[in-house]
This record gives C-alpha cells, structure tokens and sequence, in this order.
C-alpha cells in the first residue's frame, strides 16, 4: 500500500535477480583442463572456465568442474571449486542440466550417456578456431591434437569477439546451424584480487612493455615493436627500455633474432624475457606502459587486468576503441601521439582512465543485470 508520506520504490527493483533462498539447483558441468595455481595463468580459456563457473551460480544453477583427477596443487580459492572425475560422475551420477565442454573435450560415448541422462551437450569455443585451424595444418604437419570432436553435441557456443566462427564450428561438428549460439564475453577481477595487487606507479620516465604470447600471428609482439621503434626515431629523448617478455620465441626465430631486432634504431633498449606470470610482470615493471596488438581477437584478459590495476596500456581492440588508449595501425602517426600522451600525461588523466575501466569492467561484469539476462535466455 502506497501510504501518503512513504517513499514509493518499487520501480527502483530489478527483475530477474536470482533467488538467494533457492533449494533445489539445476546441475551445470563444465568440462575442464586441470585448474591449479600453475595452470590458471598459462592461458586464458582457463580463468575463463572459472569465471563462467562462477557466472552460473550467480544465475541459480549448481557448478561442477569435470577434470582427469584431483590432483593439484591449488590455494584456499581455487579450492571453493567443486571438482568431479569422469569415473566419479558416472559411477555417481547426479541429474545434469547442461554439459559444457571448454577446456577439455570427452568421448562420444560419455556425451551419448549423459545425453542418455538428461543432459544438454554443449561445445563452447573460446579461440579463434578458424585460424588456428589453419595454421596447424599448414606449420606442423605433424602435430595431431584432439581440437574437436565431433558427435552427440546439441549446441555449439563462441565468445562475441569470435562470432565470425560460429557458421564454421557448427558445421565442423555436424551441428545444425540454427544451434550455433553467440554468448556474452564476462570478466571478473578476481584473479588479480586474489593472488596479489600490483598497482601502477607514476615515474617521469616510464618503460614500455610488450606482454602478446607470440605463438601466433593472431597475438604478436611485431606491431608493437615496429610502433615503438617509430615512436623513438620522432621522439628520441625518450629514455626508457623495452620489454619483451614471451620473448624466447624471438630467440628460436632466425628471422626476428637475427634482422629484425638488430635493424632497429632502439635495439640497445630491447630487454628479452621468457614467459612470466601476470602478477610477477606487474611486480617487475610498476613504473611502465603496455603495448597490445591482436589480429581477430579483440576481447583480451590482459587488458582488463592491466587496466584494473591502473596500467597506461594502448590496444587495438575495434569492440573497445571507446575506452583506454586505443590505436589505430592504419593510423600511424595518431598511433605515435596516442603512445606519446600515454607516456606523459597519464598520470593527470587517471581518474578519467579509471572511470574508463570501471565502466568496461562492467559492461563485462558476471554481476552486470544486462549480461546474466543474455545468459539467461541462452542457457
């Protein structure tokens, strides 16, 4: 009853918030690669598999992870996880809503069986398929992976920012097209929270770090290089260092180690790492701006990370060209300027660049109302 005086806010609830007093849980299993404190930062897929594990409860469902075997290593927070073994789920089975495969892909028999059960079998990809695809069968003629396996799936899923693969992957595993279904890309913090904070520091002179995996073409340190090579030659007063990390490949490529790092201008500045963690990269170098150049991959966790911790980083990402310091490559000199501001002014613009943040992270957000009613209707 509206009584006069009472502050009516009935229009201020949301709807379709998930119950928090529910009893009865619709199971969802994820297929998954071994998740520990190790492998939880050799790739991406595997926070996401985390992260999405946490989105379905926040919708109302039970996770479960499906890996090889329980052991692993793993701190308190990994270990909120609740894991089942293949021989566990089916000498105990449990009713299934949906069987999710990311990480990890089973057998035709163990999808017939759950199907057998209950269970909606979904294949989710989370890379750029196409590509890869490509590449392996053109560079290791050899190499022989299970990548997909085809039989008794019911739908097939991919990432917004690989939507261009969902024709390919549907028909690749003998899926009806009109199954194919473009999920919400999410992101949560808690990777970054919960294994150490490292926050930029403000320096007046601050290095430049390329952190891209360099296995693919799709994710490389070249552009990043060859624009902070053009940026020294207008700008050579700038005195800071280049780090390369993932650099190793370089070293294993005669071409990159042998012309193209010893023809640049800056090849005295260039520092070569191996590969490293997220956390000790940002332990190392607090006082630094990042470079990032994808190829078809324009959603990228790293960005995230380093924008959360407050990190100058330029991208090319076209789906997020409104936030943080976006460049252009067909834009070369905008680029240059873009790296120059980053290097010296970021520090009076923080608070803008952390409103930038705060509203990307959400746009993302598992929590965000407009992201789980996406969820909602696909799952």
């Amino acid at each position: 009853m509206n009584i006069p005086g009472n502050t009516d806010l009935s229009s201020y609830i949301p709807g379709n918030v998930s119950s928090i007093t529910v009893t009865e849980y619709k199971s969802i299993i994820l297929a998954s690669n071994d998740i520990n404190d190790n492998s939880l930062f050799l790739n991406g897929l595997t926070q996401n598999i985390i992260i999405l594990y946490d989105l379905f409860e926040c919708l109302g469902y039970k996770s479960h992870l499906l890996q090889n075997n329980r052991n692993s290593d793993k701190n308190d927070f990994l270990n909120r996880y609740d894991v089942l073994t293949t021989v566990e789920l089916i000498k105990n089975p449990i009713p299934i809503y949906a069987f999710i495969e990311i990480g990890m892909s089973v057998n035709t028999m163990i999808r017939s069986y759950l199907r057998s059960i209950g269970a909606k079998i979904i294949k989710l990809y989370l890379g750029n398929i196409l590509n890869i695809d490509i590449e392996t069968i053109h560079n290791f003629k050899s190499v022989f992976f299970h990548h997909h396996i085809v039989g008794e799936i019911d739908e097939i899923w991919t990432s917004t920012h690989y939507k261009q693969h969902i024709e390919y992957a549907s028909l690749l595993n003998r899926t009806e097209i009109s199954k194919g279904k473009v999920v919400p890309y999410v992101w949560n913090p808690c990777f970054i929270t919960q294994y150490g904070v490292y926050e930029w520091i403000p320096s007046d002179c601050l290095d430049i770090v390329i952190m891209d995996p360099n296995i693919s073409f799709q994710k490389s340190f070249l552009y990043s290089l060859l624009l902070i090579e053009a940026y020294y030659k207008k700008h050579p007063e700038w005195n800071g260092n280049v780090h390369i990390i993932n650099g190793d490949r370089i070293n294993i490529t005669p071409h990159s180690h042998n012309f193209i790092i010893p023809s640049l201008t800056l090849k005295d500045k260039i520092v070569i790492h191996g590969r490293k963690t997220i956390h000790t990269i940002l332990k190392e170098h607090r006082s630094s701006c990042f470079i990032t150049h994808q190829w078809n991959n324009d959603f990228n966790y790293m960005t995230l990370e380093l924008m959360y911790c407050n990190y100058p980083i330029l991208h090319n990402s076209e789906g997020w060209r409104a936030f943080g310091y976006h460049y252009d490559i067909n834009k070369w000199n905008d680029a240059i300027d873009t790296l120059h501001f980053a290097l010296h002014h970021h520090k009076q613009h923080l608070n803008i660049y952390k409103s930038h943040t705060a509203n990307l992270i959400w746009k993302h957000s598992i929590h965000n109302p407009d992201i789980q009613n996406e969820w909602r209707s696909i799952i």
